[in-house]
């Protein structure tokens, strides 16, 4: 499954599981797409947090972010066994320079 999305940041970072100790390192994408429309009670783009691969953190961290990409998702079990998404693979479109315009304004 692809989508294109921005990408705003990249994480990485670990937590210990209270009951038995054990330390899980964690690898989540932070982005914006186009998956709702305005209405009356909200407009604008909402982020959306998403797991990913140690693999894809490392070529993220290449990569300057915000930027536009087509990523691939992959569907893996979650919280309860019900359908979660990763992302497994992206593709770089474009870096649009948000913050540089701002800072002419």
């Amino acid at each position: 499954m692809a989508e294109r999305a921005l990408i705003l940041s990249a994480d990485h970072y670990t937590i210990t599981d209270e009951k038995t100790g054990v330390i899980n390192e964690l690898y989540q994408v932070w982005y914006c797409s186009d998956y709702r429309e305005a209405s009356e009670t909200e407009i604008g783009c909402k982020p959306i947090k998403m797991l990913t691969t140690p693999e894809i953190f490392e070529q993220l961290k290449k990569q300057v972010l915000p930027a536009l990409f087509d990523l691939e998702l992959r569907s893996r079990p979650g919280k309860a066994n019900a359908a979660a998404l990763t992302v497994v693979g992206f593709k770089f479109v474009s870096a649009p320079k948000i913050f540089d315009e701002a800072k002419k304004v």
